[in-house]
């Protein structure tokens, strides 16, 4: 069949006219035929299910940034798309779905937690104190107030944007440290985050939110959960040592007693992995004592030299020990602290001072 020259014709796609070799030519270029079959890939499809359209080009696609933009408009972007049609999506439903399951994957593997690792920790971090301010850190913290401040907002925005952030983040530390850090050293900002973080469960908000029973219901499951998944082998060594002879001394005056390593048969392991230590429940929390009688209600605390040294003064642990103490009193016990560095120093002094803290208690 002899072909047809010189037929002028309109594009099937973008309806520009332009001159056929033959009839049969739909398309005015290689781009609107692509056009064409990428339309016939995506028939009986459904649009924002299966596929989108790219207002630039009206190719359909599962999405539009990434290698379309770059390949296709690589004078635009992502951003330019997103100005010129802002109610259009970039992405199908189909193309979330698959793309959430995948997402971060590669991440998880050894050689990628190594490899970032190595980029961002000590000095190469961005914001190590080596490379920058105080006032530099704390304007790229977003539990900043100076953050918020320094963007034209007040004071009040900043605090309670700050603490929407510490709700929100469930796997935060609860050290003064971790938010001291995440506030670029604001200290009054610290304590106020971190309070709000120890106190997200408490009692008293349960009760408020379910009711008395249920909320005590609430509460107590939540306690018994967090004590179940609580380090078994956390107790200080040398307290043991202290405990095992003053239980020796007390115990047959004395029926309920309980530490770390005397187990249910009353028998004292210095080498077992389990934590023997007696569930207290109080009036407002439940605690591990050190080392409890509970027949007189007398609870002996034994103060390590790491989280109780000066260093910490001033830091969170003694505001929790004080509040704790006051729990433990107001619920009719007593309690007495044994710092370690002073037994270490005068073990003799420090058992006697124990032994007439108990046997007064007993008398009384």
């Amino acid at each position: 069949m002899k072909c047809l020259k010189n037929i002028n014709m309109n594009c099937k796609i973008c309806n520009s006219a332009f001159i056929a070799h033959r009839r049969s030519t739909e398309f005015c270029s290689k781009k609107c035929y692509s056009i064409n079959l990428n339309h016939l890939k995506y028939i009986n499809k459904i649009e924002g299910q299966d596929y989108v359209i790219c207002k630039w080009c009206n190719m359909k696609l599962e999405r539009i940034f990434g290698n379309h933009i770059r390949l296709s408009h690589p004078d635009k972007s992502e951003k330019d798309y997103s100005l010129d049609f802002p109610n259009q999506l970039l992405y199908s439903i189909k193309d979330k779905e698959n793309f959430s399951k995948s997402s971060g994957q590669h991440m998880k593997t050894d050689k990628y937690k190594k490899m970032f690792s190595e980029m961002f920790s000590g000095k190469n971090n961005i914001n190590h104190s080596s490379r920058t301010t105080d006032d530099e850190r704390k304007s790229r913290s977003p539990f900043s107030k100076k953050f918020y401040i320094d963007r034209g907002y007040s004071e009040e925005f900043a605090i309670n944007k700050i603490s929407n952030f510490a709700k929100m983040d469930k796997n935060h530390s609860t050290t003064l440290k971790y938010w001291l850090d995440k506030t670029g050293d604001d200290i009054d900002l610290a304590k106020k985050l971190l309070k709000e973080r120890q106190s997200t469960f408490s009692l008293e908000k349960c009760k408020q939110k379910y009711g008395e029973e249920e909320g005590f219901r609430r509460w107590k499951d939540r306690q018994d959960k967090w004590l179940n998944n609580y380090k078994k082998n956390n107790f200080s060594k040398i307290s043991q040592i202290l405990f095992n002879e003053l239980y020796n001394i007390i115990k047959f005056d004395f029926n309920e007693i309980y530490f770390a390593t005397l187990n249910t048969n009353k028998e004292i392991d210095l080498s077992c992995a389990k934590n023997y230590e007696y569930r207290l429940l109080l009036n407002d929390r439940m605690i591990l004592p050190d080392f409890l009688i509970n027949d007189i209600k007398t609870i002996i605390e034994f103060d390590g030299a790491y989280w109780h040294n000066k260093h910490f003064v001033n830091s969170t642990n003694k505001t929790r020990d004080q509040i704790r103490d006051t729990s433990i009193i107001g619920s009719g016990y007593s309690v007495f602290h044994v710092k370690e560095l002073e037994y270490k120093s005068n073990p003799k002094k420090i058992i006697d001072e124990c032994l007439q803290f108990i046997y007064d208690k007993k008398d009384n």
